[in-house]
């Protein structure tokens, strides 16, 4: 699975590239992008996250690019969240909005020290992906903080790098050249992200010009820049057979370039072309003379895409969250949502979730396949619980630590994966046991976990 050239920045490794993204730039029909990752990628830091972070400004970029197209941007970034979160999130935050058309994943700065844990939530994503939305195109993107500026390829970036070579997955090293640019004198770390790790706007816009970069050398036919038709004037609608259609004379323009041909009648070559796409995609050679060696190259690239033997057995491709209504509760639990007052960080979503502060309560689920976990909404008044699996001994979880004194949020209590996948019964109860710095002992259950 050779690379494909890289434009001479070595921060971009294209890997297999991004074929279908390239085949949909000559029609019309509406895109989906969606940007799975951490706050940086929810755009923190930046003025205006829904205008001026990297996030913002891609999907900004992409319409351009894909004038004549509607375009849809989901923004499923989440502060504090790991690849692992991201993998048990994927189905709710992403697919689950209809057939997504790329993907980029955001996860160096958040995801820890732990290797294993890493592989298995960025492998866990590719994996639920291409299982369940094989036709979207995924993007590795790895943005800048304190421990990824320690030299080439730091420990998180290279983990993500295991995964997205084992998959063809395109990566866009993005702290690489905020490396570079400091040791050459052109960038201050400090005013670009005062706190280490959330960009100012400019950080963000220097993000958002690399994933530019790429995409334009991945979609864009011949290096043409978006909006090329349009200031080219007249004299390229003197191409076309029907000048002055707007994204129909585009689509001809960029065909007959792909081509290196003149179209004999308007729409045929756009006509030739998704006949021979077909084609190639159900493994059948191409009808179209002079497109056999294209076939050929796309057939190629479909059977790369297909999933090869994991590199971790327990990664988390069945990841999902399930409601917390799924579970069968004891007395003295009740619904509730956060209030106005309450405090709350790393979560844009519904708070609403089953509360209790007996710590006599438990509760109990049961989910089928190698790994089970609840998502406690925890905060300052939250306690330590302790929890069985398949009727095994008890095992005590305390989540407290330094940000939970000033606000509640989303934290992933996983039990221990199982090497195969099968019947998980889970219980969970509350105890009289809290951290020294905890105001009580709740217990907040916001979902339940399965893999």
């Amino acid at each position: 699975m050779g690379n494909k050239n890289s434009g001479g920045n070595p921060g971009i490794t294209p890997r297999r590239g991004l074929p279908g993204m390239k085949s949909k730039l000559a029609g019309n029909a509406p895109l989906t992008a969606a940007f799975l990752g951490g706050s940086i990628t929810e755009g923190a830091g930046a003025s205006d996250a829904d205008t001026t972070s990297w996030r913002a400004l891609t999907g900004a970029y992409l319409q351009r690019l894909y004038a004549g197209h509607p375009v849809r941007c989901i923004n499923a970034g989440v502060g504090g969240t790991t690849s692992t979160f991201g993998a048990h999130r994927l189905q709710e935050h992403v697919l689950r909005h209809g057939e997504i058309d790329l993907l980029f994943v955001e996860f160096s700065v958040n995801d820890g020290e732990d290797r294993g844990e890493s592989i298995r939530g960025m492998e866990g994503i590719v994996r639920q992906c291409r299982r369940l939305s094989p036709e979207t195109e995924l993007i590795f993107v790895y943005t800048a903080a304190d421990k990824n500026l320690t030299g080439y390829k730091p420990f998180n970036i290279a983990v993500h790098e295991e995964v997205a070579d084992h998959y063809g997955i395109p990566s866009i090293d993005c702290a690489a050249k905020v490396y570079t640019m400091i040791h050459t004198g052109e960038l201050s770390w400090k005013r670009f992200a005062p706190d280490g790790y959330h960009p100012l706007d400019a950080g963000h816009a220097l993000y958002a010009g690399l994933v530019q970069e790429y995409l334009q050398q991945a979609i864009v036919p011949c290096g043409v820049q978006p909006g090329w038709l349009e200031e080219a004037g007249p004299e390229a609608g003197e191409e076309v057979s029907v000048p002055g259609e707007g994204a129909e004379a585009q689509e001809t323009v960029v065909l007959k370039k792909e081509a290196g041909r003149e179209a004999a009648v308007p729409g045929e070559e756009a006509d030739a072309q998704e006949t021979a796409v077909l084609k190639k995609e159900t493994g059948r050679k191409a009808g179209v003379p002079g497109e056999e060696a294209e076939a050929q190259e796309t057939v190629q690239l479909i059977k790369e895409a297909a999933l090869p033997a994991p590199l971790d057995s327990r990664n988390y491709e069945y990841g999902g969250l399930l409601d917390y209504s799924a579970a069968a509760y004891s007395a003295g639990f009740h619904t509730q949502e956060l209030q106005p007052g309450e405090p709350l960080m790393n979560w844009r979503f519904s708070t609403e979730h089953t509360h209790t502060d007996d710590p006599q309560a438990e509760f109990s689920f049961t989910v089928t396949g190698q790994g089970a976990g609840v998502v406690l909404l925890y905060g300052p008044d939250s306690g330590i619980v302790e929890y069985s699996l398949n009727g095994g001994p008890y095992a005590e979880v305390n989540l407290f630590d330094d940000w939970c004194l000033n606000a509640y949020r989303p934290i992933l209590a996983l039990f221990p994966v199982q090497e195969k996948r099968g019947i998980l019964q889970v219980t969970i109860r509350n105890t009289v046991h809290k951290d020294s710095r905890s105001t009580g002992t709740g217990l907040r259950v916001l979902k339940l976990l399965c893999n």
